[in-house]
């Protein structure tokens, strides 16, 4: 070996045995030293669940809009269980509102149905529209194939009819002219023999006698001394019998088994029998007419009819 290559020996093996020698941390543990940061997961632990994903808020899109009459149905679905809505009604090609229905809080995804109170309307056409916004203030929008606005027809409404008197179920028993006359004319007024079982009403020879109420006629006589021609109804559904006296010779309308209804003519006033005067003497009687039954004061009925004519 030369000179030059000794002298350059030692310091060669100087930088290889630093080059191969072991750091004092690897020669301690035995291998590379495990990582204690940096954000990884640690050997031998779980990988963490993915956070949930939120469902994309939607706004509120009307799914039903239908009128039928004054029945209006909707539907509107949100990601909301509940908005606030609005039924508003206007008058076709305006923008002003005419009446406004609010609903509060309505369930969404669900069909509703509202009547539409038409009291206050005038008659004619309104454009009925809904509105409703969600918790995020967001309007609520036509859905696919659904129209937004319906139309509403008000119709004049039938004036009520005037109640009837309860008594117009009858009629008064003359049409025409007539008068009560004295007391002499009274029910319970003294006869030779017997007292007045009726009620004489004074009207001018001919003057149109009426059933009171409807039903059939039982009796269709004459008698000479007494009550000239003579006709008996029996009442529907009243268990009375109306009694009219002194007929005009010739003027009976009716015969006996004979239905009539109320207001139909039986016969003219007349003087026949045992009269002073033309006029009708009408008997009232509760029961059968003399047979079982008992008459009653005819003069409180004959004003009460006469109020209802």
């Amino acid at each position: 070996m030369s000179e030059g290559m000794r002298r350059f020996a030692p310091a060669a093996a100087l930088v290889l045995a630093f080059v191969l020698a072991p750091s004092a941390s690897a020669a301690a543990s035995g291998g590379a030293k495990m990582p204690t940061a940096g954000g990884g997961t640690r050997v031998g632990q779980a990988a963490p669940e993915p956070a949930p994903v939120k469902p994309r808020s939607r706004p509120p899109v009307l799914r039903v809009f239908n009128l039928a009459g004054k029945k209006l149905r909707f539907r509107i679905d949100s990601s909301d269980r509940r908005i606030r809505v609005r039924v508003v009604l206007r008058r076709p090609r305006s923008k002003q509102t005419v009446s406004s229905i609010k609903l509060g809080p309505v369930r969404t995804r669900r069909a509703r149905a509202v009547t539409i109170d038409t009291a206050s309307l005038a008659v004619g056409r309104y454009v009925v529209g809904i509105s409703a916004r969600d918790g995020r203030g967001r309007r609520v929008r036509r859905g696919r194939g659904v129209r937004s606005t319906r139309v509403l027809r008000v119709k004049a409404r039938r004036k009520p009819r005037t109640p009837r008197p309860p008594s117009t179920g009858h009629r008064f028993p003359l049409v025409g002219a007539f008068s009560y006359g004295g007391t002499g004319s009274r029910f319970g007024a003294g006869r030779p023999g017997h007292i007045h079982q009726g009620q004489d009403v004074q009207a001018p020879s001919g003057t149109p006698i009426v059933a009171p109420h409807g039903g059939t006629i039982r009796t269709v006589a004459y008698q000479a001394g007494g009550a000239g021609h003579y006709i008996v109804l029996r009442s529907d559904g009243e268990n009375r019998d109306y009694v009219f006296m002194h007929l005009a010779t010739g003027s009976t309308r009716v015969r006996v088994g004979q239905r009539v209804s109320t207001g139909q003519r039986l016969g003219d006033v007349g003087t026949t029998g045992s009269s002073s005067g033309p006029h009708l003497h009408f008997e009232v009687w509760v029961g059968g007419w003399y047979t079982g039954g008992k008459p009653i004061d005819p003069l409180p009925l004959l004003k009460a009819w006469a109020a209802g004519s």
